[in-house]
């Protein structure tokens, strides 16, 4: 029987050195990683607050906020609605901070013009010679900072995904063979999961206030007051940001050679293609976080662009790998016909 052509090329990222890996794999993906995170933290037109932003507390599922701006009032009124746990600003780019809660974040505006009058009345209507107001302003600045951060590590770890899902299309695209495990998309899987590991954690610490713990805190974005799963937009978001997690914290433990020793290559294999349902529980919570409602924004064009990419990526990649099967189904018969 004749090899199927171009099946001895060596593919990508197969060579198992530590030292190239290190060299070739995670240094490359560092510098790119922190490239990317300083470009979304500090360039203004990765500003998370520049951008419309959707009302994810009031139903099921995101809608055009009705505040007349980034900072409208719809999570000041569902707070009043649904208690005070899913009053909660979203930290998938929708406000700054919290959602003002125990006396703690930014005050509503009420509270901020009587703060202001009460400055004028005692002649000291210079913000910054007021320290009441001054760390206010510190705690806000703080608070968006954190905010921005949270959506740029998740961003990170969406990109991180999607090229996991095409590196298998690119080794059929240069008519190499796609093994069963690949160095380089177990490299770019454990970035993956750090910066989605990041993304939630800092999630969860944005949401805490004084006194309260951070399992509390946690507590909040799945389970309503009345001790129900939480249904509207945040709460669906949250529950497929929590399935995602499960899953890359299970590719996670799972990416290693003694684990595909003992599961041999077939079971090993079927259970790293939960990267593909992996794929759609993130886009479904970045929707459900309002995503495509912000559709000018550089981050939902990085979404959008990654979808793309993946399905062209993946129907070109059954198509190639279907192809080759009929190759080598005719090679083998016209084999037999000859013997």
């Amino acid at each position: 029987m004749k090899p199927i052509v171009g099946s001895s090329i060596r593919p990508l990222g197969t060579d198992g050195d530590q030292r190239r890996r290190f060299l070739f794999h995670h240094v490359p993906l560092v510098l790119g990683s922190a490239l990317l995170l300083l470009a979304f933290m500090m360039v203004p037109l990765f500003d998370v607050h520049a951008y419309a932003h959707g009302d994810l507390m009031s139903g099921p599922f995101p809608h055009v906020q009705s505040g007349g701006g980034p900072m409208g009032h719809a999570a000041d009124r569902s707070r009043d609605h649904d208690g005070p746990q899913t009053g909660r600003r979203g930290h998938g780019g929708e406000h700054a901070g919290r959602a003002g809660h125990s006396g703690h974040g930014q005050p509503r505006p009420a509270e901020s013009a009587s703060k202001t009058d009460a400055a004028g009345d005692t002649g000291t209507t210079d913000g910054a010679s007021n320290p009441e107001r001054a760390d206010q302003r510190a705690d806000t600045s703080l608070a968006r900072s954190v905010q921005r951060f949270t959506v740029a590590t998740g961003y990170l770890g969406v990109s991180f995904l999607t090229l996991t899902l095409l590196l298998g299309p690119a080794n059929l695209l240069l008519r190499r063979r796609n093994p069963v495990s690949s160095y380089l998309r177990r490299d770019v899987g454990i970035w993956t999961a750090i910066f989605s590991l990041v993304h939630v954690i800092a999630a969860v610490m944005m949401h805490v206030s004084h006194g309260s713990s951070v399992i509390s805190s946690a507590v909040h974005f799945f389970v309503g007051q009345d001790g129900g799963p939480l249904t509207n937009s945040f709460g669906m978001g949250n529950w497929t940001g929590l399935g995602a997690l499960l899953i890359v914290l299970g590719l996670l433990a799972t990416s290693n050679d003694v684990t595909l020793r003992k599961l041999t290559a077939a079971p090993w294999k079927w259970l790293q293609r939960l990267t593909y349902p992996l794929f759609a529980l993130v886009v479904t919570h970045a929707f459900f976080y309002g995503a495509f409602l912000r559709m000018a924004s550089p981050f939902t064009l990085l979404l959008v662009v990654g979808i793309v990419a993946v399905l062209i990526g993946q129907a070109a990649g059954f198509w190639l790998w279907r192809r080759k099967r009929l190759d080598g189904a005719r090679t083998d018969t016209v084999s037999t016909a000859q013997c």
